[in-house]
C-alpha cells in the first residue's frame, strides 16, 4: 500500500502551521520546563504526545462523529476537559498567592497536581476535547479521512513529530539559565498567569460547547 506524497505534504505544510498555536499542551510544557527537570519535562511530553495520537487515531476511527452524534455525552465530555483544565488554573493560583504571602523563596508551597508529570501530560491533551474535532475537520480538508491506512499512519506520524519537535524546543528554550532565572524571581506573578491562563483555557472550551445548548 503506497503512500500519498502530495497529500501528506500538503498536510505536513498545514500542521506546521498549526502547532505554534498556544494551547494547554504548550503550557504545561512551558511551566515545567520553568519550574521542574529535563527528566519530567520529557516524561510529560511523552504522556502529552501518546494522548495526542490518541486522538489522532480516535479521529481516524470515526469518535468524533458518534460523539457528535450523541450531543449529551459530548456535552459531559467537554465538561469533564474544561473543569480538569479549570482545576489545574486554580491550583497553580493559589499557589502563587501562598508564595507572595510566605515570600518568593518559600519551598513548602507548590501547586497540587493530578498524579506525575505523564498523568499531567495525558490528561491536559485529552482535557482539550476540542483537538478531537478539530482534528476531524482538517483531517476531511485534506483528504487523509478517504487516504489509505498507510497514508493515514504517516499523517498520524506527522502529528507527532511536528507537535513533539514543536514542544521540545519550546522546553529546550525555557530551561536555559536567562528564562528559569527570570521565571524564579517572579516566580508568584507568573504561577498566577499561567492559572489564569489554564482556567481561561477550560473556560473557552466549555463555553464553546455549551452555547450550542442555549
Amino acid at each position: 500500500m503506497s503512500l500519498d506524497y502530495s497529500l501528506l505534504g500538503a498536510f505536513a505544510l498545514l500542521w506546521l502551521a498549526i502547532v505554534p498555536t498556544p494551547g494547554p499542551n504548550s503550557l504545561l510544557i512551558m511551566h515545567l520546563a520553568l519550574t521542574a527537570g529535563w527528566r519530567d519535562v520529557a516524561v510529560a511530553l511523552a504522556g502529552n504526545l501518546l494522548a495526542i495520537a490518541f486522538y489522532a487515531v480516535a479521529t481516524l476511527v470515526g469518535l468524533a462523529l458518534l460523539l457528535a452524534a450523541a450531543p449529551s455525552v459530548r456535552l459531559a465530555v467537554y465538561l469533564l476537559g474544561g473543569a480538569y483544565l479549570v482545576w489545574t488554573g486554580i491550583q497553580l493560583v493559589r499557589a502563587g498567592l501562598a508564595r507572595q504571602r510566605l515570600g518568593v523563596a518559600a519551598p513548602t508551597v507548590e501547586p497540587r497536581r493530578a498524579g506525575g508529570p505523564f498523568t499531567q501530560g495525558v490528561l491536559t491533551a485529552l482535557a482539550n476535547v476540542q483537538a478531537l474535532f478539530f482534528l476531524t475537520s482538517i483531517f476531511a480538508g485534506i483528504g487523509i479521512l478517504t487516504a489509505n491506512a498507510a497514508t493515514q499512519t504517516a499523517a498520524v506520524g506527522i502529528i507527532m513529530i511536528g507537535n513533539g519537535g514543536y514542544l521540545s524546543l519550546l522546553a529546550w528554550l525555557l530551561q536555559r539559565e536567562g528564562p528559569r532565572a527570570f521565571y524564579a524571581r517572579y516566580r508568584p506573578a507568573m504561577e498566577i498567569g499561567f492559572g489564569v491562563l489554564f482556567m481561561l483555557f477550560g473556560a473557552r472550551l466549555v463555553q464553546r460547547e455549551v452555547v450550542g445548548w442555549v
